[in-house]
């Protein structure tokens, strides 16, 4: 790595990550809540855990990407996987990734009606134009509006986590006691598992679109770094979230959306705020889904690109008439056991070409 380190391109690139990573369910609060606010303060053993990962998927895929520079981004399977199980998750992903961001689009309506009472149609057609609008810009453009959307939304709600935390701190200490009385959804049993699976969740949605945006990235250093820190910061916002749910959990854990009950309890207008930040939040997802889902069909650079992008994308606006809650329970299931396989591949070529490069260098 003996390329200059532009801290504005490590930035916008950790940025764009956080952006994909966030997601409905991030964003809502009902990740941080199953995953690590029900297993109480052993929750924090699990954040942590997948902070590593995160930072780990950022800092590999996204080097990778720029080394490689695949015309085909959904090649990585096969990089990772080898050439059989590369090709089924090639083939397969896709598939997935749709159904994905019908869940995305589905939640976009959902929350719009929720707090704004706006027709639940409405909302779905206005993410799904908004997501086409976007990815029709290119993936260059596409990369740095949401290295600039990002960071706000990771800041945002690290402002609110805190500031619920010092509001309820007191209530830190009375976890245990408040764990015993109620029943929160969980993820898994151990925390553990539900570091290790909400990281693999993770994968499947973010893969592609971080090898693409890798192969636009012309320093190393910048495409290793803003990978990592990425990571870092989104589970920093993972961990305040946690933290200030536990603080409170008594009165949140059946909550449809945890982090608006936080943000409404601050103060109105930081609930009118934060639901902006949801929405954007779930927008920053859809993109790079659409984006993965069209990449796989034809290049990004093809004449036909805004075509396909745009047949999809009404496709997935109608798919996302479907119930959210249904949506969710029959896709996700299924994603932590497909990613956590690719992340062990993952591990294993990323130390096998460590071990080639170190000996090829002796």
């Amino acid at each position: 790595m003996s390329d200059k380190v532009n801290i504005k391109n490590i930035i916008c690139i950790a940025g764009a990550y956080l952006a994909t990573a966030i997601g409905s369910g991030f964003a809502t609060g009902q990740e941080i809540l199953q995953f690590f606010a029900s297993q109480g303060y052993m929750g924090l053993v699990g954040a942590l855990i997948s902070m590593v990962l995160f930072s780990f998927l950022g800092a590999e895929v996204i080097t990778r990407g720029r080394e490689l520079k695949l015309k085909e981004p959904t090649r990585i399977y096969t990089f990772y996987c080898g050439k059989i199980l590369g090709k089924f998750y090639e083939w397969f992903s896709p598939i997935f990734l749709f159904g994905i961001l019908i869940v995305m689009i589905s939640g976009a309506g959902s929350t719009l009606t929720e707090y704004y009472g706006i027709n639940p149609y409405l909302g779905r057609v206005l993410m799904a134009v908004a997501t086409l609008i976007t990815v029709s810009m290119g993936l260059e453009k596409l990369v740095s509006i949401l290295g600039r959307i990002g960071p706000v939304i990771a800041v945002f709600t690290i402002a609110v986590g805190l500031i619920s935390l010092f509001k309820h701190f007191d209530g830190l200490s009375m976890v245990g006691e408040a764990m015993k009385n109620i029943e929160v959804t969980k993820a898994s049993e151990s925390p553990i598992i539900s570091g290790v699976i909400y990281n693999t969740l993770n994968i499947i949605v973010m893969i592609v679109f971080l090898t693409g945006m890798g192969a636009s990235i012309e320093s190393k250093k910048d495409a290793f770094w803003g990978g990592l820190l990425g990571g870092i910061v989104f589970m920093t916002a993972g961990i305040v979230m946690y933290l200030a749910m536990i603080s409170d959990i008594g009165n949140l854990y059946m909550k449809e959306i945890p982090s608006l009950y936080l943000a409404d309890n601050i103060a109105p207008i930081v609930g009118v705020c934060f639901s902006v930040a949801l929405i954007l939040g779930i927008y920053t997802t859809a993109v790079p889904l659409l984006w993965s889902v069209t990449n796989r069909i034809v290049e990004d650079e093809h004449p036909k690109f805004k075509l396909v992008t745009t047949v999809i994308a009404i496709l997935a606006c109608i798919g996302g008439f479907l119930p959210f809650g249904k949506l969710v329970n029959i896709l996700y299931p299924y994603t932590g056991y497909m990613g956590l396989l690719i992340l062990v591949c993952m591990v294993y070529k990323a130390i096998t070409c460590r071990e080639k490069s170190t000996q090829g260098q002796e």
